[in-house]
């Protein structure tokens, strides 16, 4: 449900702002939404006995890992539109679900 409000929003960004802006904003969506996910399906594992600290430190680390490979695989990308594709996916979950 998430996914498909994401793509939806950045669909309708494209039409006024370009392929590339929508890019940059399901690129920055998924630089947050890929450690939350691996997060999710560490805390189901068998590992999840580990400290949480542990796992925060982890997901807020492969997010700057994946931001930093963003940035470095696209240079042109869109600080702004990157940024909005991650507060789209760390507001719509709890928006939706309200």
């Amino acid at each position: 449900m998430t996914a498909t409000s994401i793509v939806a929003v950045a669909a309708v960004i494209g039409v006024f702002r370009g392929f590339y802006t929508s890019l940059d904003m399901l690129l920055g969506a998924s630089s947050v939404l890929l450690p939350s996910l691996w997060l999710a399906l560490s805390l189901t594992s068998a590992r999840s006995a580990l400290s949480p600290i542990w796992f925060g430190l982890a997901r807020y680390s492969l997010a700057a890992v994946c931001f930093g490979a963003l940035f470095a695989w696209r240079p042109e990308s869109e600080p702004l539109a990157v940024i909005t594709g991650t507060i789209l996916a760390l507001l719509l979950p709890p928006a939706l679900a309200a």
